[in-house]
């Protein structure tokens, strides 16, 4: 007698799920491929992303798929998928927690004019019809007893992790260009577009209600002779290895080594992370790296907020797509609000323009003041546009953001004409400063993580940071002070560039160390966190 369904193992029908959903729902991610990534120079990339996609989406099914569960979200997943894969495939919209929470506040009108019927059309045949065979047409088998169905499952979802790291591997260089390129093309995959967006904006909705936690309630500032300013400019992306102060084999802070005698270079500092999403909450922080929540420092204030509690000015001047949080509760102005008609790209402008108009509000200071400047600096992977032409000193360059297809010379040399242009940069800040009459001024800098050049095969930044290679967790240091602010912060320089020398410092003594430069009193200050404690005379918090 023939079976009237369709007899199948669970692990069966997770693999014919997950290629349903890969050559069906995903028409619009793959057409994205093929309208950004050309086969001619990439094809290990296309001949390793269908077998990632399918090993991907097969662990990801394999966590849903139970007895009785998947009764109800199989055909849910059937329903949302087609409905998300048709406005990613014929709306080009990138679905991720914003367009969630638009389709959440949407009005019949405007839901009337997106359900068309070519909608209802692709609806019904690529996810009502499936949802409805599946679940009057599908008979799953699971193995007995129990134990050996989950010994089973537990087989494919190690095979399958095994296959996506093997890939990754395989074509580490291609895969980490192509996402730092095309930063949002997760948000076309289906199902993990939507599942990750409802995912983040239940989070979003707990998140919002989170209390803010106050620190430093009892800081306190008093001025000393002249206006004090002290200027941290946070580098971006760029690493130890190639800083021409460290001993790099090339010269790549020629302007900063002429100023030697006035600069303290430190040459072995380490980052709170390898992303600076991850870093610069962490530095602004008083959590050392050892002990960072993230989820904490999202509701706790940090540097900026104590120093401005206790009667600090503080500001902060953005060429680098945002603070990631630090900023929020204190002046802060992104370069194109004062500089629009510069000639700028998606990233942002070049660093040049965080010095306009720079003069004009040190001179109107009201009092004592930090000012951070937020450069972009070395980031990549389009690192030839990080600097102007007349810095594009050593060639041959890597003119093009698919870097997996330079030379590795070609890389180096351009990554090194952005330290060139960030060296320049620190450089005019000093002038400045000297020019300054009447002001005690400092200026500190430091880059919130690394770079990995191809070392290794890895490339960019990012790698966790227990595994991360050196070159994205060593960064340079620098400190210049003219001579009032040294006397008045009690600073003995030449002290301290034996310090910077002989010790080890990281993103840890920021926060203690900057309260100390200003001379802010708090319990949250600690005095062996802060690096220029030991050439400090009569430290007022020791």
């Amino acid at each position: 007698m023939m079976q009237s369904k369709w007899v199948l193992s669970s692990n069966r029908a997770i693999l014919l799920l997950s290629i349903y959903i890969l050559l069906i729902f995903n028409i619009g991610f793959w057409s994205y491929l093929f309208q950004h990534v050309t086969l001619k120079n990439n094809v290990i990339f296309w001949f390793t992303v269908p077998v990632l996609m399918l090993a991907a989406m097969n662990f990801c099914m394999q966590l849903l798929f139970w007895p009785y569960l998947h009764w109800l979200m199989v055909p849910l997943l059937l329903l949302l998928g087609s409905a998300v894969s048709y406005a990613v495939m014929m709306q080009h919209i990138y679905f991720d927690a914003n367009m969630l929470q638009n389709i959440m506040q949407t009005n019949i009108g405007e839901a009337g004019a997106w359900l068309t019927p070519q909608f209802w059309m692709w609806l019904g045949i690529t996810g009502l019809l499936p949802a409805q065979w599946y679940c009057w047409g599908v008979n799953i088998h699971y193995t007995k007893p129990w134990y050996r169905e989950f010994g089973k499952r537990i087989v494919v979802i190690i095979a399958s992790l095994i296959t996506v790291f093997t890939v990754i591997l395989l074509a580490y260089g291609s895969y980490i260009s192509f996402f730092r390129n095309n930063k949002t093309v997760n948000h076309l995959i289906v199902p993990t577009n939507f599942v990750g967006a409802a995912v983040k904006t239940a989070y979003n909705t707990y998140d919002a209600h989170q209390p803010l936690q106050r620190i430093g309630m009892d800081a306190s500032h008093q001025r000393h002779g002249n206006k004090r300013l002290l200027i941290l400019v946070i580098g971006e992306t760029t690493r130890a290895q190639n800083w021409g102060l460290n001993g790099y084999q090339r010269q790549t802070t020629p302007e900063l080594a002429a100023m030697a005698n006035q600069v303290v270079n430190f040459p072995h500092v380490s980052s709170c992370g390898t992303a600076t999403a991850v870093s610069l909450p962490c530095l602004f922080s008083n959590m050392p790296r050892q002990h960072y929540q993230a989820n904490l420092a999202k509701h706790q204030e940090g540097l900026l907020d104590v120093l401005q509690r206790s009667g600090v000015a503080v500001s902060w001047r953005d060429n680098d797509g945002g603070c990631k949080g630090v900023c929020d509760r204190i002046r802060h102005l992104d370069v194109r609000d004062w500089a629009p008609n510069l000639k700028c790209n998606s990233d942002g402008c070049l660093d040049e323009s965080l010095l306009i108009n720079l003069h004009g509000m040190i001179t109107n200071m009201p009092n004592d003041a930090v000012l951070v400047l937020h450069t972009m600096g070395s980031h990549g992977p389009a690192y030839y546009q990080r600097y102007p032409e007349a810095f594009r000193r050593f060639t041959p360059t890597c003119d093009t953001n698919q870097i997996q297809q330079c030379t590795r010379e070609q890389l180096r040399n351009t990554y090194d004409n952005t330290v060139l242009y960030t060296d320049h940069i620190l450089a005019e800040i000093i002038k400045l400063l000297q020019n300054e009459s009447g002001l005690a001024s400092a200026m500190w800098y430091f880059s919130d993580h690394g770079e990995s050049l191809g070392e290794n095969g890895i490339y960019l930044h990012a790698t966790p940071y227990a595994i991360a290679p050196e070159e994205q967790t060593r960064v340079p240091m620098l400190f210049w002070a003219n001579h009032d602010f040294a006397e008045i912060s009690n600073l003995d320089m030449n002290c301290l560039r034996r310090h910077a020398h002989q010790q080890e410092f990281s993103h840890d003594n920021i926060f203690h160390s900057v309260l100390g430069l200003m001379d802010v009193k708090t319990s949250e200050y600690q005095t062996q966190l802060d690096l220029f404690a030991s050439c400090r005379k009569n430290n007022f918090n020791y």
